[in-house]
């Protein structure tokens, strides 16, 4: 069972004839301690709820009924945007509300099921949610533990950051330049026909240059590449001098026969006397 943390001042006025509240609490009992064991680290406006836990102890020998009163106090969100239920193993939990100003004071219809007794604890749990339209700012808790006649035993207190949602941006969208294309080789050649065409001025990339005398010999390849080469002439003065030994030599063998048909030794040694 949800309950907001501000109901009408006319609902109340009706409760009270049956059930009294507690007032602002100025003393407190020794011998009880009141600690709040899980506190939210922020609550966001229209997020889901989160809990908030309070453990009540004593050393006292004697043990009695508690009833929790919890106290909470909204700075950036009004009342009305709070949602807080007061939840036990079994569900929800009957509480009355009392409100003024910012502060509202929710308390245990009944008082809670557990008993605190020396070495045995009292839990109270809260779900507490802000509607999407809270604003940002914090919200303090601070958590009360009553015996059955109304008697503070203790306090505690603990604090949590409240975070609103952020107004959706209404500046105009950036449009992303595109990319300039890269124009084609056939674009390129286009547009360089139609500026010489126009009588504009066309640059051209300049090309290698060609030898003015075609009929330069080129350096041959083993070179070095400072001279001519020399391997024609080389080619061309062995041959001749390979043509001149072979006349020669026939020349000789021609001779050689003619003296033998005279008497002549053909070795062409003397003749032993």
């Amino acid at each position: 069972m949800r309950h907001r943390a501000a109901l009408a001042a006319t609902a109340l006025a009706a409760a009270a004839a049956t059930l009294a509240l507690p007032g602002p609490a100025s003393a407190v009992e020794p011998g009880f301690a009141v600690r709040i064991t899980e506190l939210p680290a922020t609550f966001g406006a229209g997020a889901e709820s989160r809990t908030l836990t309070v453990v009540a102890s004593t050393d006292r020998v004697r043990c009695l009924k508690v009833r929790w009163s919890l106290v909470l106090r909204a700075e950036g969100s009004a009342l009305d945007q709070i949602e807080v239920e007061r939840v036990e193993e079994n569900g929800a939990f009957p509480v009355r509300v009392q409100s003024n100003g910012n502060t509202a004071r929710i308390t245990d219809v009944n008082v809670d099921p557990g008993q605190l007794c020396r070495g045995r604890t009292v839990t109270a749990r809260y779900r507490i949610g802000f509607d999407d339209d809270a604003g940002t700012g914090r919200v303090e808790f601070q958590p009360q533990a009553f015996d059955a006649a109304g008697t503070l035993l203790q306090q505690a207190s603990g604090q949590s950051p409240v975070v609103g949602q952020q107004p959706a941006a209404t500046g105009a969208p950036t449009e992303t330049a595109e990319p300039t294309p890269t124009p084609t080789a056939e674009e390129t050649r286009d547009s360089g026909d139609e500026a010489i065409d126009g009588g504009g001025e066309a640059t051209a990339t300049p090309g290698p240059a060609e030898s003015d005398d075609l009929g330069a010999v080129p350096a041959s390849a083993s070179g070095d590449g400072d001279g001519p080469s020399l391997l024609g002439p080389g080619l061309i003065v062995g041959a001749v001098l390979v043509f001149l030994g072979v006349g020669l030599l026939l020349r000789l063998r021609m001779r050689g026969r003619g003296t033998s048909r005279h008497g002549a030794l053909p070795t062409g040694f003397p003749a032993g006397r």
